[in-house]
């Protein structure tokens, strides 16, 4: 891991609002349907002023409290104007990365972050933007909001 500061991200995609308690459920999990969602309603074709990049974002935002509490969920790509996207200015990260197949690296790696910050008090999570970050074939990125 890495601790990186992001100046400026504007994404723009599909939302939803979840727990973790219910993405452990597959009854009541959400984020999976989102992703199809994003790709059925060609939502990538219907977003305006994408950037040139192909990175596809998972986005996490709007924490109503903690890892416990209920967040919103956006399936993004990165746009070059502020018009109806969500703007990431000036954050720290901590970054994880994790190669394999997808979707399994992604729960992987959320285990991974969750572990690491119930154990290591040296970053604190802020709860502010969290982001998996997709550029390669088989590969994640998650960016974590520190303080």
């Amino acid at each position: 891991m890495v601790v990186r500061e992001v100046s400026k991200l504007m994404v723009s995609g599909l939302s939803v609002v979840t727990n973790n308690e219910n993405e452990m459920n597959p009854e009541s999990a959400k984020i999976m349907q989102l992703w199809n969602d994003y790709q059925d309603k060609n939502i990538l074709g219907a977003t305006f002023n994408k950037s040139k990049n192909f990175d596809m974002y998972g986005v996490y935002s709007d924490y109503v409290s903690d890892v416990n509490g209920d967040y919103k969920v956006t399936v993004a790509v990165e746009v070059t104007k502020p018009k109806n996207a969500m703007v990431i200015e000036n954050q720290r990260y901590l970054v994880f990365s994790k190669k394999g197949e997808l979707p399994a690296i992604v729960v992987e790696c959320w285990k991974e972050i969750w572990e690491y910050f119930e154990s290591n008090s040296d970053y604190e999570r802020a709860y502010t933007v969290d982001f998996e970050k997709y550029s390669k074939e088989n590969e994640i990125e998650i960016y974590i909001s520190i303080k």
